[in-house]
């Protein structure tokens, strides 16, 4: 198996991808089980501070592996990276008719503190200081090592590697892309959909965007109805945040004012 082959094929997938996976509504997991290749789970012991010598503590990291297409021989192993949610299963996509094509193992890893990989119980401060992308591309990193392994003991082989490729949308299509720089002897190629790899502070550009979209007249509405929403919370906060079940939610009125400015 050709690992070059894999991304040729890929490349087109770059643009397609987005409305492939999801249509528009990526965030919204399915909730029909049959929308899943697998939902069996299994278990690995992870590393809570990769950065740290002395610290060894170890938590239970969620993972799914789906194997109906795999080659034991030279098949390749598709990584689907986990994002900001939970991840209750490998979802049926576009993914899946290229790991039948290309006779690939399809394993999905869960993002630690999300779902049920979470190192602790309380998310207190501290608790979180472990919650950072760098220890997720490490996660990945050591998964992948730790799988290639487990992989290669079920089916009886030694000092195999098989060609990996790594994909993700979103936050995690930024791993994918920010692992396949750090790890580039760990996997043949990334495919990163809408990766967010450059972080923008007080991005108002992306409010722009949604008022050239709207038109002027729909932009001239939503920023008058924004101004009346942020003078009413100024005013009388609560009773607007009961309006939508919000009543204990913190406003901050720099968030939606950044909308008056497109």
């Amino acid at each position: 198996m050709n690992p070059m082959n894999v991304l040729f094929f890929l490349l087109p997938l770059l643009l397609l991808s987005p409305l492939l996976s999801a249509n528009g509504k990526r965030f919204l997991l399915p909730t029909d089980p049959r929308a899943y290749l697998t939902q069996e789970v299994h278990w690995f012991d992870q590393t809570l501070d990769h950065f740290s010598p002395t610290d060894h503590r170890q938590f239970k990291q969620r993972y799914y592996e789906f194997l109906d297409y795999y080659e034991v021989s030279n098949g390749p192993i598709f990584l689907k990276i986990c994002g900001e949610s939970t991840c209750p299963g490998i979802v049926n996509d576009y993914t899946s008719v290229l790991a039948e094509k290309f006779g690939a193992a399809l394993v999905s890893l869960e993002h630690r503190y999300y779902g049920m990989s979470s190192p602790f119980k309380l998310t207190t401060t501290e608790n979180l200081g472990y919650l950072s992308s760098k220890q997720a591309l490490f996660d990945l990193a050591v998964f992948r090592q730790y799988y290639q392994e487990s992989l290669n003991s079920k089916y009886n082989r030694s000092n195999f590697e098989s060609p990996w490729f790594v994909f993700g949308v979103s936050y995690s299509g930024a791993l994918s892309a920010w692992f396949r720089l750090k790890f580039p002897h760990l996997t043949c190629g990334s495919l990163a959909s809408s990766a967010v790899v450059l972080a923008v502070y007080n991005f108002s550009q992306f409010d722009q965007q949604v008022g050239d979209s709207a038109g002027p007249e729909c932009k001239a509405v939503l920023q008058e109805i924004t101004k009346l929403v942020d003078q009413q919370l100024l005013s009388d906060g609560v009773a607007v945040k009961d309006l939508f079940g919000a009543s204990m939610v913190f406003y901050h009125t720099e968030c939606s004012s950044l909308i008056l400015e497109i």
